[in-house]
């Protein structure tokens, strides 16, 4: 039994390296965005409502619309990830709306002004399907060589939308305060699937051992958060802070799917097992644990604006999402529940959880006068990992994880037409360093007393860029510099 438990968490940690748990992959308004996110002591423009809503009471001409399309290409590889010379890749192509916000002024209170934002926050989505096939001596009982056959699926898709309004009110010439409230809806859909089987190399009839683990689950989400602010705003410099709260949850249901199987692997347990357990309609709660923005800007000249942002981001400690209190269904029945259940610790067969580490990101923007109506925007930022858990723990099920940070590069051009209408147009890159991470799984060698799992180690790498291209029209706008 002790080799079944060791198998149980050697087999169940087969899970890819694919939700990216950074919080500064994307920034909202083409500005914003080319500026390296730089944007908490404002921009002067229609950004404001999401990173400092303070900032409005500075926003010389709202605009009353404004339009801003992202479109970006992701190339991923992780070499050596199934095993040496085993890489998983993809090339994802997606386009979404980045921001639409808008500011509004009240004439009979001229020193408040209303906004609006709805933001697409995340947007991941990642699928990959291997099959490998090679010739191994792996069971004792079958003279020479066997077949083995290992197939590896996997999807994970999130989607996350922000949307709400924003307040500032002018204290002074120079002073303001502000407050954003927005509303959070998170769709998550995950499935990862492994199955390896040895048959035997003669083609006979012999009898078929396999190691299979399959985990699905989906949930919805929905909670709020408040961002109050401030912001300073002088001839020659400009300063914000904005603290994003913790959420709270309002509602969110999930659906999970796990089993777990051996067969005919009589060297390793003497049995088979096969543990296997859904439910659907289960309650959720997903935590944003909130951040603090610190930002400044310095008028360089007469033609240039530099800008920083620092934001910390605040950690939080492990809970579930969802959490069924049930017993999986369990193949022979004479296995003992307590000593199946002696695997997973505290943790429900079907449980979901989170951990987050503290991060403090870093933008930095130049905005430059090059001609007449015309401006150039240069920024770069970065994008910690913030992932407290990157590697599957067996106690619950989780999605792992990147191991990696990201660096950002971003240049722009901007147009202001005689209408008042502003054009951006922009190319962000981004990539992140090579370093060496851990691979839980080697298909190139298979053991039976590690349930067909080869030799995990320090041997896998990722290699990542991807390019996104803005595209903003606002109507209303003039150059403030």
């Amino acid at each position: 039994m002790q080799r079944l438990l060791i198998t149980f968490l050697i087999i169940c940690s087969f899970h890819l390296y694919a939700q990216d748990y950074h919080h500064w992959s994307e920034h909202f308004g083409a500005r914003a965005s080319l500026l390296g996110g730089a944007a908490t002591a404002g921009l002067g423009d229609n950004s404001t409502t999401f990173y400092n809503a303070a900032a409005m009471s500075f926003v010389e001409d709202p605009s009353l619309s404004i339009s801003v399309n992202a479109y970006r290409v992701r190339n991923l590889k992780m070499k050596n990830f199934l095993g040496e010379g085993l890489d998983l890749k993809s090339t994802q192509l997606s386009t979404m709306p980045n921001l639409i916000s808008g500011i509004a002024e009240l004439k009979k209170k001229p020193k408040l002004k209303l906004g609006y934002t709805v933001i697409t926050r995340r947007n991941f989505n990642s699928k990959f399907d291997y099959l490998y096939q090679a010739n191994y001596d792996i069971l004792a009982t079958t003279a020479g060589k066997e077949i083995f056959v290992a197939g590896y699926n996997f999807q994970h898709q999130l989607n996350e939308y922000w949307a709400g309004p924003s307040i500032s009110y002018q204290l002074s010439k120079s002073f303001s305060i502000g407050l954003a409230h927005f509303g959070i809806y998170r769709d998550v859909k995950y499935s990862n699937a492994h199955t390896m089987s040895v048959l035997p190399e003669d083609g006979s009839t012999g009898d078929v051992a396999s190691v299979a683990t399959n985990v699905t689950f989906s949930y919805w989400n929905v909670k709020g958060v408040f961002k109050p602010s401030i912001a300073l705003s002088l001839e020659n410099f400009k300063f914000g802070m904005a603290l994003t709260t913790p959420s709270f949850n309002m509602f969110g249901r999930a659906k999970v799917y796990r089993d777990y199987s051996i067969i005919n692997l009589d060297e390793l347990i003497g049995t088979d097992v096969t543990l296997i357990d859904r439910t659907e309609d289960e309650k959720v709660t997903h935590k944003e644990n909130g951040s603090l923005a610190i930002g400044s800007s310095w008028k360089l000249g007469r033609r240039a604006w530099i800008h920083f942002t620092h934001e910390t981001f605040f950690g939080g400690k492990y809970y579930n999402l969802f959490d069924p209190e049930q017993s999986p269904n369990v193949y022979p029945a004479t296995i003992d529940d307590s000593t199946i259940f002696s695997y997973f610790g505290s943790q429900n067969f079907l449980a979901y959880g989170e951990e987050t580490e503290a991060r403090t990101n870093f933008g930095l923007g130049l905005e430059l006068v090059i001609a007449k109506r015309w401006e150039l925007y240069l920024g770069a930022r970065t994008d910690f990992l913030y992932n407290e858990q990157p590697y599957y723990t067996f106690q619950t099920i989780g999605v792992e994880s990147s191991k990696w940070d990201l660096y950002h590069f971003s240049l722009g051009v901007v147009n202001y037409n005689k209408n008042n209408k502003r054009y951006t147009v922009g190319v962000e890159y981004a990539l992140t360093p090579k370093r060496k991470f851990y691979n839980v799984i080697d298909y190139t060698k298979p053991r039976v007393d590690n349930g067909l799992a080869g030799d995990p180690g320090l041997n896998a790498y990722a290699e990542q860029f991807s390019f996104k291209l803005l595209f903003e029209i606002i109507i209303g706008s003039k150059s403030e510099i």
